[in-house]
């Protein structure tokens, strides 16, 4: 692994804590240049891992759940740093339990069409009904997001997650000094910063659920084209 002693101490310093966050210390035109001395295989990486934390679609707009997943898979596969692999691989386990609890208080009784992220997704379909999918023991948070949403808090659990992101890039930034990995989990961290700060307030409240508008709406299409293949 290549070692950047020169571009890490130029990467001006992000607070400990999300909650000290009142402005970026570095505009995204700066962070661009300076990234610009990672070698082009470090920047390919780095550029993938940004993709599936943000979990950006560029010419995937197409894909189902299902396959959107797969592709998931697929681009996690080829970051060979177990450390950073971890962080992304935690960000859309989380991400699919909190869209599973989404879907179930939406109404959606089976489990079967649900398609999400991580090796415990069975366990999830398995124990549907159960407040915490039965993965409480693992995620303790879960009870607390389920009454969250269904007191419509959507902005103060978006938070938690990001708060819970923010300490674990922190960790893994502090664990590898000068290496990709401290400057993926600088990047990563100032992505949410930058979401952070955007979002705020009521703008965040309102963007986060015409995210989950758009989920919902997707899972009605994905059902009426399951009915039609069924039907035909």
């Amino acid at each position: 692994m290549s070692l950047y002693y020169t571009l890490v101490p130029a990467l001006p310093a992000l607070p400990p804590a999300l909650a000290q966050l009142q402005e970026l210390p570095i505009s995204v035109l700066q962070l661009e240049q300076r990234l610009s001395m990672l070698d082009a295989e470090d920047r390919a990486l780095l550029e993938r891992a940004l993709r599936l934390f943000q979990r950006e679609r560029s010419g995937d707009e197409g894909f189902s759940d299902r396959d959107e997943v797969r592709h998931w898979e697929q681009e996690l596969a080829t970051i060979p740093y177990k450390p950073l692999r971890r962080v992304l691989e935690e960000n859309l386990e989380w991400r699919s339990l909190i869209a599973a609890q989404r879907y179930r208080l939406a109404g959606q009784a089976e489990s079967g069409s649900f398609q999400g992220y991580g090796p415990r997704m069975w366990i999830i379909k398995r124990d549907w009904q159960q407040p915490d999918f039965g993965l409480g023991r693992r995620y303790p948070w879960l009870i607390e997001s389920l009454a969250q949403l269904k007191q419509g808090q959507c902005l103060a659990l978006e938070q938690q997650i990001l708060e819970r992101l923010w300490r674990k890039l922190r960790l893994l930034e502090q664990s590898h000094p000068f290496t990709l990995m401290a400057i993926a989990a600088y990047r990563l961290r100032w992505s949410l910063a930058e979401y952070r700060l955007r979002w705020q307030g009521d703008a965040a409240q309102s963007h986060f659920s015409q995210l989950v508008d758009r989920a919902l709406a997707g899972l009605e299409q994905d059902n009426k084209v399951g009915a039609v293949t069924e039907a035909g």
